[in-house]
């Protein structure tokens, strides 16, 4: 089978506007061939889907109006992760809000619901007669963790992480594991991350896609328990209201990404490649990277992946 991944998808602020006026499925159109060539694609989504609830006391909250959740659907999008700090910016009313937007939109979710039990609970999908389980957690301080009976996003200690694998590997023939934490805006793989990366490789993951830092931190090759299983420690941002000032205070690392893609067996990850991606941030939205963007982009994964091995 095939996967495409791909980093956060911030839906808020002026993407809205752009998607009254454009339509749901505008930010993707540009790069929706890359995105649409693979059996499954999966994304970060970083925010909610509600016209409800109250702010979280907090610098950044995102919410999009849930009728926008059906773009993801027209781009290809099959499976979002929710195990991150903007699950719960509007409370547990924009959480329900999100995951009744997502459902309705045929958007398979993991990471986040009423209670701890279902947040830890997999996305499950049967491709080419392989079961496949996602998980997805959180370990930035600045979320909401679920309890036994209060809505939040499952929280990623080692330990549990370890525990979720094994459990879902039970019933899956591949598990493939998102990961929300890491430093914003650096390069930089911190130990945090490599410990609950390497819980979820020894308890036979296939896959680990980490986010949060805003900018790709590129991805290694590892043997593990199960085979050939790949860790992506950032894949950086896709969807993101990005604009030229942006450009000039933050530099080109926040709009440079890709789309991975990876070919999968039971065996594990047997391939995997970049299509390298650049926002716009003319045109607000993602688009196939072209010319110096592209070179640029290319010798910058070189570099990244180069320096994890």
């Amino acid at each position: 089978m095939t996967l495409n991944a791909v980093g956060d998808l911030m839906l808020a602020r002026d993407i809205i506007t752009l998607m009254d006026a454009k339509g749901s499925a505008h930010p993707f159109a540009a790069v929706r061939h890359l995105l649409a060539d693979a059996d499954v694609t999966i994304a970060n989504m970083e925010g909610t889907f509600t016209d409800r609830g109250i702010a979280a006391s907090k610098y950044y909250t995102f919410r999009t109006p849930p009728r926008h959740a059906e773009g993801l659907a027209e781009a290809g999008i099959d499976v979002v992760s929710l195990g991150n700090n903007h699950a719960m910016d509007f409370g547990p009313v924009g959480l329900a809000d999100t995951l009744a937007a997502l459902d309705a939109a045929g958007i398979a979710h993991s990471g986040a619901g009423p209670d701890a039990v279902s947040a830890r609970q997999p996305a499950r999908l049967m491709v080419n007669g392989l079961g496949l389980a996602f998980l997805s957690y959180n370990y930035v301080a600045e979320s909401t963790p679920a309890g036994p009976s209060s809505a939040g996003v499952a929280w990623g200690d080692a330990a549990t992480i370890r525990q979720d694998v094994v459990a879902a590997k039970q019933a899956a023939d591949l598990v493939i594991v998102s990961l929300h934490g890491g430093t914003e805006y650096n390069d930089g793989v911190t130990e945090t991350q490599r410990l609950r990366a390497r819980a979820a490789i020894e308890a036979g993951a296939a896959l680990v896609l980490g986010h949060h830092a805003h900018v790709f931190q590129g991805w290694q090759v590892v043997g593990s328990a199960a085979g050939r299983a790949v860790i992506v420690w950032g894949l950086g941002n896709f969807v993101f209201d990005l604009d030229f000032e942006d450009l000039a205070t933050l530099g080109p690392r926040p709009f440079q990404t890709a789309v991975l893609h990876f070919e999968l067996t039971r065996e594990g990850v047997q391939s995997v490649s970049a299509r390298p991606v650049y926002i716009d941030p003319a045109e607000n939205r993602p688009v196939p990277a072209t010319g110096d963007r592209l070179r640029e982009i290319e010798a910058r994964l070189e570099r990244l992946n180069a320096a994890l091995h």
